[in-house]
């Protein structure tokens, strides 16, 4: 049987009762809950959950599905502030949809003077509605934080790290973002994060913490969640899938891969997705003598990452130190195929898995290539981490600790 679109979220039978007690709201009137969507498609997720099913275009359950099944759960009405500019397929009066534009790419004045407009924009919407919870993200403006109504709770969703882990910047430039970024944290009630090193960060500079703070763990969708991961065989099948910019570590990669292919003539490399650093890799392959055993695949749909995991021996995640990055999804997605992976030091990603991923230090190439050579020469490592790996997987489709379930609990908290 198909798992339910409400089935990615675990709430207690009297949640309508204990939020409308904790928010002070009469039994009888409607909790109101804005949310300041990102730049995703939450109009088109919408339309995927109004027919029951879960939005298939990205592996995971989507952050704004889970939204609405608690809105629905609850019984509560939303806003829902997009920066496309559509209405649903289907109208449904608990839901209305504003188009709150919000222009990107500019720097320097022309970013302060599109924020500020955004801001404007959202506050002016929000204001009208008078919501008992506003949700919203890190990249939040200021202004639009500042001028949220104080009687409204307050919950951050933080999908991003704020600096690379263990890398917190200490130039003057970057601890005035910091500050300006710790202004819009510490006006949030409670945080859901998807990462420990999220949550940790988010305290950090002054955000919910302790009690207030909840992490979840991306869910993976049923369709993609295998089940039975084939055994585990020698490493000769490597994979890169993510975007390809060289912060995410994919020169790094080529260097390693290169040294150590020179003496495995079976090794082989993938590499998907696309990026501003697409015609720079391509060169770079090009010249290595190792160029026809490395694949470039382009930028996948859902289907065709997992089938690319399907068919891998090990995932990299060489991530550079200059990138703060939030989770690394794709570690966890490799993870349902029992695929261990071999990270830099910067990916959060290994706290979820402990024992099924490699590690080498961010940014140090020959460290990297000792790390991948002493998988690929000696098996036994390798195995030892796809056996740790099938042991972790199961928290990909543990729904209690999915995004809505802990954004369920930030109300409550």
């Amino acid at each position: 049987m198909p798992e339910l679109v409400s089935s990615s979220i675990v709430l207690p039978d009297d949640a309508r009762t204990i939020v409308r007690r904790r928010l002070k709201i009469a039994p009888d009137a409607p909790i109101r809950i804005a949310f300041v969507a990102g730049p995703g498609d939450v109009v088109g997720t919408f339309d995927h959950w109004k027919r029951g099913e879960h939005d298939t275009r990205t592996p995971v359950i989507a952050y704004s599905s889970m939204f609405y099944s608690v809105v629905d759960a609850l019984g509560a009405e939303a806003l829902v502030l997009a920066e496309h500019d559509r209405q649903p397929e289907v109208q449904d009066p608990r839901f209305s949809f504003v188009h709150t534009p919000r222009r990107r790419g500019r720097r320097g004045i022309g970013y302060r003077l599109d924020e500020r407009a955004f801001a404007k924009t959202v506050l002016a919407q929000i204001r009208r509605y008078k919501p008992d919870v506003v949700l919203f993200g890190t990249d939040a403006p200021v202004a639009l934080v500042a001028g949220l109504p104080k009687s409204a709770r307050k919950v951050l969703t933080a999908h991003n790290a704020l600096w690379a882990m263990g890398r917190r910047p200490t130039s003057l430039r970057a601890r005035l973002r910091l500050w300006s970024r710790a202004r819009v944290l510490r006006r949030a009630h409670s945080a859901v994060s998807t990462s420990e090193e999220c949550a940790v960060q988010v305290a950090e500079i002054g955000g919910p913490a302790g009690a207030q703070s909840f992490v979840e763990i991306p869910q993976i969708l049923p369709e993609f969640f295998p089940a039975a991961p084939a055994p585990a065989s020698p490493p000769r099948r490597l994979l890169f899938l993510g975007r390809i910019e060289a912060n995410k570590g994919v020169f790094d990669l080529l260097a390693a891969f290169a040294a150590v292919a020179a003496d495995h003539p079976d090794l082989r490399l993938d590499l998907a997705g696309t990026g501003s650093a697409d015609a720079a890799l391509s060169a770079e392959v090009a010249r290595l003598d190792v160029a026809d055993r490395i694949t470039m695949h382009g930028l996948l749909n859902a289907r065709g990452v997992h089938d690319r995991l399907h068919e891998a021996d090990l995932l990299i995640c060489p991530t550079r130190s200059d990138f703060a990055e939030g989770l690394a999804l794709v570690v966890l997605e490799a993870a349902v195929h029992g695929v261990p992976s071999l990270l830099s030091s910067v990916v959060p990603a290994k706290g979820l898995l402990p024992g099924a991923c490699a590690e080498f230090p961010a940014d140090d190439v020959p460290a990297f290539t000792a790390a991948l050579r002493l998988l690929v020469e000696h098996p036994s490592h390798h195995a030892q981490l796809c056996a740790n790996v099938l042991k972790r997987r199961e928290i990909c489709r543990d729904r209690s600790r999915s995004w809505g379930t802990m954004f369920y609990h930030a109300l409550v908290a």
